[in-house]
Protein backbone atom coordinates (compact mmCIF):
# COMPACT_ATOMS: atom_id res chain seq x y z
CA UNK A 1 0.00 0.00 0.00
CA UNK A 2 0.99 3.60 -1.06
CA UNK A 3 1.55 5.81 1.98
CA UNK A 4 2.33 9.28 1.42
CA UNK A 5 5.37 11.21 1.99
CA UNK A 6 5.60 14.94 1.99
CA UNK A 7 9.18 17.00 3.58
CA UNK A 8 10.92 19.91 2.77
CA UNK A 9 13.62 18.71 1.01
CA UNK A 10 11.62 16.17 -0.93
CA UNK A 11 10.55 12.83 -1.28
CA UNK A 12 13.12 10.32 0.06
CA UNK A 13 15.73 12.98 0.95
CA UNK A 14 15.81 13.27 4.53
CA UNK A 15 18.12 16.14 4.79
CA UNK A 16 18.68 17.81 7.92
CA UNK A 17 17.52 17.43 11.84
CA UNK A 18 15.08 19.79 11.47
CA UNK A 19 13.47 18.56 8.12
CA UNK A 20 13.70 14.85 9.92
CA UNK A 21 11.09 16.37 12.27
CA UNK A 22 9.02 18.00 9.66
CA UNK A 23 8.02 14.59 8.61
CA UNK A 24 6.83 13.36 11.45
CA UNK A 25 4.95 16.43 13.24
CA UNK A 26 1.41 17.02 12.29
CA UNK A 27 0.31 20.97 12.94
CA UNK A 28 -3.14 20.01 14.54
CA UNK A 29 -5.61 22.24 13.94
CA UNK A 30 -2.93 24.50 12.92
CA UNK A 31 -1.31 26.09 16.25
CA UNK A 32 -3.86 26.57 18.13
CA UNK A 33 -0.73 27.10 21.53
CA UNK A 34 -0.40 30.75 19.44
CA UNK A 35 -3.31 31.30 16.91
CA UNK A 36 -6.51 30.54 16.58
CA UNK A 37 -7.76 26.74 16.05
CA UNK A 38 -8.43 25.95 12.42
CA UNK A 39 -7.48 29.64 10.93
CA UNK A 40 -5.53 30.35 8.13
CA UNK A 41 -3.05 32.39 10.22
CA UNK A 42 -2.55 29.27 11.83
CA UNK A 43 -1.96 27.39 9.18
CA UNK A 44 0.45 29.32 7.04
CA UNK A 45 2.59 29.75 10.65
CA UNK A 46 3.10 26.25 10.94
CA UNK A 47 3.73 25.71 7.37
CA UNK A 48 6.22 28.45 6.93
CA UNK A 49 7.88 26.67 9.89
CA UNK A 50 8.12 23.54 7.59
CA UNK A 51 5.41 21.38 8.44
CA UNK A 52 5.12 18.27 5.99
CA UNK A 53 1.24 18.23 7.92
CA UNK A 54 -1.43 19.59 8.69
CA UNK A 55 -4.78 18.75 9.85
CA UNK A 56 -8.16 20.45 10.13
CA UNK A 57 -11.83 20.04 10.64
CA UNK A 58 -14.08 20.38 8.92
CA UNK A 59 -18.22 20.74 8.95
CA UNK A 60 -21.29 22.03 6.63
CA UNK A 61 -23.13 25.35 6.79
CA UNK A 62 -26.56 25.30 5.85
CA UNK A 63 -26.43 26.27 2.13
CA UNK A 64 -23.50 23.24 2.14
CA UNK A 65 -20.28 25.23 2.08
CA UNK A 66 -17.53 22.96 3.83
CA UNK A 67 -16.10 25.28 6.54
CA UNK A 68 -12.86 24.90 8.90
CA UNK A 69 -14.50 24.24 12.48
CA UNK A 70 -14.29 21.84 14.91
CA UNK A 71 -17.28 22.06 17.10
CA UNK A 72 -21.42 21.95 15.74
CA UNK A 73 -21.72 25.43 16.84
CA UNK A 74 -19.17 28.44 16.70
CA UNK A 75 -19.55 29.50 20.48
CA UNK A 76 -15.77 29.06 21.28
CA UNK A 77 -14.65 30.44 17.64
CA UNK A 78 -16.74 33.66 18.01
CA UNK A 79 -18.79 34.08 21.06
CA UNK A 80 -21.84 33.56 19.13
CA UNK A 81 -23.76 30.64 19.73
CA UNK A 82 -24.65 29.61 16.43
CA UNK A 83 -24.94 26.41 14.63
CA UNK A 84 -22.78 25.51 12.13
CA UNK A 85 -25.58 23.23 10.18
CA UNK A 86 -28.29 25.93 10.31
CA UNK A 87 -26.62 28.96 9.44
CA UNK A 88 -25.99 29.62 5.92
CA UNK A 89 -22.09 30.84 4.97
CA UNK A 90 -22.50 33.94 4.74
CA UNK A 91 -23.80 34.75 7.88
CA UNK A 92 -20.77 32.65 9.43
CA UNK A 93 -18.54 34.31 7.46
CA UNK A 94 -19.04 38.15 8.83
CA UNK A 95 -19.02 36.13 12.37
CA UNK A 96 -15.25 37.31 14.28
CA UNK A 97 -13.54 34.18 14.58
CA UNK A 98 -10.72 35.11 17.02
CA UNK A 99 -11.39 32.46 19.84
CA UNK A 100 -11.88 35.78 22.32
CA UNK A 101 -11.98 33.82 25.25
CA UNK A 102 -8.31 32.68 24.90
CA UNK A 103 -6.90 35.58 23.03
CA UNK A 104 -8.90 38.43 23.46
CA UNK A 105 -9.07 40.76 20.80
CA UNK A 106 -5.86 39.68 19.63
CA UNK A 107 -7.01 38.13 16.54
CA UNK A 108 -10.56 40.42 16.29
CA UNK A 109 -10.10 40.15 12.52
CA UNK A 110 -9.74 36.56 11.98
CA UNK A 111 -13.04 35.07 10.22
CA UNK A 112 -14.40 31.02 9.49
CA UNK A 113 -11.97 29.45 6.58
CA UNK A 114 -14.10 27.61 4.18
CA UNK A 115 -12.28 24.56 2.86
CA UNK A 116 -11.73 25.85 -0.72
CA UNK A 117 -9.34 28.72 1.08
CA UNK A 118 -6.86 26.07 2.82
CA UNK A 119 -7.04 24.21 -0.32
CA UNK A 120 -5.88 27.36 -2.19
CA UNK A 121 -3.34 28.13 0.69
CA UNK A 122 -1.73 24.16 0.10
CA UNK A 123 -1.07 25.03 -3.19
CA UNK A 124 1.65 27.18 -2.32
CA UNK A 125 3.42 24.44 -0.72
CA UNK A 126 2.66 21.89 -2.74
CA UNK A 127 5.15 19.35 -0.54
CA UNK A 128 2.32 19.27 2.18
CA UNK A 129 -0.21 17.35 3.35
CA UNK A 130 -3.37 17.56 4.74
CA UNK A 131 -5.64 15.41 7.57
CA UNK A 132 -9.35 16.67 6.61
CA UNK A 133 -11.18 15.04 9.11
CA UNK A 134 -15.13 15.20 8.81
CA UNK A 135 -17.23 15.68 11.75
CA UNK A 136 -20.34 13.77 12.87
CA UNK A 137 -22.37 16.76 13.31
CA UNK A 138 -22.71 17.18 9.76
CA UNK A 139 -22.77 13.58 8.54
CA UNK A 140 -25.56 13.39 10.67
CA UNK A 141 -27.48 16.20 9.24
CA UNK A 142 -27.05 16.00 6.00
CA UNK A 143 -25.79 12.62 4.96
CA UNK A 144 -22.44 10.92 3.71
CA UNK A 145 -23.04 11.22 0.10
CA UNK A 146 -23.91 15.57 0.08
CA UNK A 147 -21.11 16.54 2.94
CA UNK A 148 -18.68 14.05 1.03
CA UNK A 149 -19.40 15.54 -2.50
CA UNK A 150 -18.99 18.92 -1.15
CA UNK A 151 -16.01 18.57 0.43
CA UNK A 152 -14.51 16.23 -2.24
CA UNK A 153 -14.87 19.14 -4.75
CA UNK A 154 -13.30 21.99 -2.55
CA UNK A 155 -10.42 19.87 -2.71
CA UNK A 156 -10.12 18.57 -5.73
CA UNK A 157 -7.65 20.74 -7.20
CA UNK A 158 -5.38 18.95 -4.31
CA UNK A 159 -6.26 15.56 -4.37
CA UNK A 160 -2.52 14.19 -4.22
CA UNK A 161 -1.88 16.53 -1.06
CA UNK A 162 -5.07 14.86 1.14
CA UNK A 163 -6.14 12.58 3.14
CA UNK A 164 -9.75 11.45 4.73
CA UNK A 165 -9.93 11.13 8.09
CA UNK A 166 -13.25 10.34 10.49
CA UNK A 167 -14.25 8.74 13.33
CA UNK A 168 -17.11 7.11 10.94
CA UNK A 169 -16.31 4.62 8.64
CA UNK A 170 -19.15 5.36 6.06
CA UNK A 171 -17.58 9.01 4.68
CA UNK A 172 -14.03 6.75 4.17
CA UNK A 173 -15.81 4.11 2.50
CA UNK A 174 -17.51 6.50 0.38
CA UNK A 175 -14.05 8.84 -0.09
CA UNK A 176 -12.14 5.55 -1.13
CA UNK A 177 -14.72 4.62 -3.63
CA UNK A 178 -15.47 8.40 -5.29
CA UNK A 179 -11.70 9.77 -4.98
CA UNK A 180 -9.34 6.95 -4.35
CA UNK A 181 -7.90 9.59 -1.52
CA UNK A 182 -6.22 7.92 1.43
CA UNK A 183 -8.26 7.60 4.10
CA UNK A 184 -7.38 7.71 8.44
CA UNK A 185 -10.11 5.93 10.67
CA UNK A 186 -10.05 7.98 13.90
CA UNK A 187 -10.52 4.97 16.89
CA UNK A 188 -13.24 5.86 19.13
CA UNK A 189 -12.38 2.95 21.57
CA UNK A 190 -9.43 0.72 22.34
CA UNK A 191 -10.92 -2.65 21.87
CA UNK A 192 -11.56 -6.12 19.87
CA UNK A 193 -14.32 -4.76 17.71
CA UNK A 194 -12.23 -1.83 16.81
CA UNK A 195 -10.03 -4.23 15.34
CA UNK A 196 -11.94 -5.85 13.77
CA UNK A 197 -13.56 -3.47 12.14
CA UNK A 198 -9.89 -1.90 11.07
CA UNK A 199 -9.00 -4.82 9.53
CA UNK A 200 -12.31 -4.70 7.35
CA UNK A 201 -11.65 -1.40 6.10
CA UNK A 202 -7.62 -1.41 6.02
CA UNK A 203 -7.33 2.30 5.87
CA UNK A 204 -3.67 4.21 5.27
CA UNK A 205 -4.04 5.51 8.59
CA UNK A 206 -5.34 4.38 11.67
CA UNK A 207 -5.79 7.73 14.07
CA UNK A 208 -5.37 7.81 18.11
CA UNK A 209 -6.24 9.80 21.24
CA UNK A 210 -2.83 9.15 23.52
CA UNK A 211 -5.54 8.60 25.81
CA UNK A 212 -7.05 5.83 24.21
CA UNK A 213 -3.62 3.93 23.89
CA UNK A 214 -3.37 0.90 26.23
CA UNK A 215 -0.46 1.30 28.17
CA UNK A 216 3.11 -0.65 27.28
CA UNK A 217 3.68 -3.53 26.75
CA UNK A 218 0.95 -3.82 25.18
CA UNK A 219 1.65 -3.55 21.43
CA UNK A 220 0.50 -1.47 18.91
CA UNK A 221 -2.37 -3.73 16.32
CA UNK A 222 -0.05 -4.96 13.20
CA UNK A 223 -1.21 -3.79 9.53
CA UNK A 224 -0.81 -1.93 6.51
CA UNK A 225 -1.58 1.20 8.27
CA UNK A 226 0.40 4.17 9.95
CA UNK A 227 -0.39 5.21 13.08
CA UNK A 228 -0.87 8.11 13.72
CA UNK A 229 -1.74 9.58 17.64
CA UNK A 230 -2.79 12.96 18.73
CA UNK A 231 -2.19 15.50 20.83
CA UNK A 232 1.06 15.19 21.77
CA UNK A 233 2.96 18.27 23.10
CA UNK A 234 6.18 17.34 25.01
CA UNK A 235 9.17 15.99 23.47
CA UNK A 236 9.37 13.10 26.04
CA UNK A 237 6.29 11.75 24.93
CA UNK A 238 6.78 12.58 21.20
CA UNK A 239 9.86 9.86 21.37
CA UNK A 240 8.27 7.33 23.46
CA UNK A 241 5.62 7.15 21.26
CA UNK A 242 7.75 6.93 17.85
CA UNK A 243 9.61 3.80 20.11
CA UNK A 244 6.15 2.29 20.11
CA UNK A 245 5.85 2.34 16.27
CA UNK A 246 3.56 5.69 16.17
CA UNK A 247 4.89 7.14 12.65
CA UNK A 248 2.83 10.59 12.61
CA UNK A 249 1.88 12.74 15.68
CA UNK A 250 -0.41 15.48 15.93
CA UNK A 251 0.58 18.59 18.13
CA UNK A 252 -0.81 22.50 18.83
CA UNK A 253 3.18 23.14 19.60
CA UNK A 254 4.86 22.44 16.21
CA UNK A 255 7.17 25.20 15.84
CA UNK A 256 7.87 24.70 19.70
CA UNK A 257 8.78 21.12 19.26
CA UNK A 258 10.46 21.67 15.47
CA UNK A 259 13.05 23.91 18.17
CA UNK A 260 14.21 21.10 20.22
CA UNK A 261 17.23 19.23 19.29
CA UNK A 262 16.04 16.28 20.95
CA UNK A 263 13.73 15.42 18.06
CA UNK A 264 16.63 15.23 15.39
CA UNK A 265 16.99 11.96 14.64
CA UNK A 266 13.50 11.07 14.37
CA UNK A 267 12.30 10.36 10.76
CA UNK A 268 9.67 8.18 9.31
CA UNK A 269 10.58 5.08 9.29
Amino acid sequence: MQHLTAMNGGAGDHGTAKNRMQTILIGHRGEPSSYPENSLAGFEAVLQAGAAYIETDVQLSADGIPVLCHDPDVARMTGHDDVVMQTDYVTLSRLPAGYPARFGTRFADARISRLGELASLLKRWPRARALVEVKQDSIETFGVARVMDAILAELREVFAQCIIISFQQDPLIHTRAESGLAIGWVLSAWSDASRAAAARLQPEYLVCSRKRLPPEPEPLWSGPWEWIVYTVNSVEEALALRKRGVVLLETDVLRELLRDARLGGAERD
